[in-house]
């Protein structure tokens, strides 16, 4: 499966082929048994998926759409992605896109980037969650254990 791929898509598919200690890693992270590094290192985006994010950060594969709007981005680097754009307002604004090299990622959320009238509502300084809401989010136990294996968390 790695020899059809390329850059930086090969590497990724590379490093999920060798991380046998990912695996380990999530099976105490999430209390749930794994059969390969690909299903532990899945379980846990989906873990991430639920805690908001200040910057949005979505990491472009080959062919993703993404949006630039002069109007809002502080340099020709600063984009956003095909969600958060959808959901924010550049009504009036001069916007494109364009089909995505594998590589970068979404600037949404970051104001050293993006104009904050720009961001989506999932992203920003002023998108909150409480440790009591995390907790909720996540399942039992799992902050607990993360502790547990990331000393800082």
């Amino acid at each position: 499966a790695v020899e059809g791929l390329d850059g930086l898509e090969k590497e990724e598919a590379s490093l999920k082929e060798r991380s046998s200690l990912a695996q380990q890693l999530t099976q105490i992270i999430t209390n749930q048994p794994y059969t390969n590094s690909e299903h532990a290192i899945a379980s846990l985006h989906q873990a991430g998926q639920v805690v908001p994010r200040r910057v949005c950060q979505h990491p472009f594969r080959k062919n993703d759409i993404v949006w630039v709007c002069r109007t809002c981005q502080a340099d020709e680097t600063c984009v956003l992605c095909h969600n958060c754009f959808s959901q924010s307002d550049h009504e009036g604004h001069d916007v494109a896109f364009y089909h995505a090299q594998a590589g970068g990622c979404c600037d949404c959320g970051d104001p050293d980037a993006w104009d904050p009238a720009g961001f989506c509502p999932h992203h920003g300084p002023n998108v909150q969650c409480t440790p009591v809401e995390v907790n909720a989010a996540l399942p039992t136990g799992m902050v607990h254990r993360v502790r547990g294996v990331v000393p800082a968390a």
